[in-house]
């Protein structure tokens, strides 16, 4: 089998570590890109609507924490096992937030009459 076409755990196994060096990604510009993004956050504020805000904040944070995986943490080289682990790990945190929700919800909303 031809060391190129193999995937998965059996690269890792078959392709000695030093012929497996990808090199290492311009840091300077994903960093001068997580810049720009902060910089996005920060005027997000700005917008008088709060939804608005919400959206931009949290969409943006999301697009940094992607980033932040694939070139800080090398995620981006990684076996496809590991992001097969990655999204098993955020169903499950989904599930238990929306499992947990009835007990971070006040209780005064459900079980006591508005005057």
């Amino acid at each position: 089998m031809n060391t190129q076409q193999t995937q998965g755990l059996e690269h890792e196994i078959r392709v000695p570590l030093e012929n497996d060096y990808h090199g290492h990604p311009n840091y300077l510009k994903v960093y001068i890109i997580l810049l720009i993004l902060f910089a996005l956050t920060v005027f997000a504020s700005l917008i008088p609507n709060p939804l608005v805000v919400f959206a931009v904040v949290f969409g943006i944070s999301i697009i940094k924490g992607t980033m932040v995986l694939l070139y800080f943490m090398h995620l981006k080289w990684e076996p496809n096992l590991i992001w097969i682990m990655l999204v098993l790990a955020l169903l499950t945190l989904f599930f238990l937030l929306i499992g947990l929700y009835p007990d971070m919800v006040p209780v005064e909303n459900y079980l006591v009459p508005k005057p």
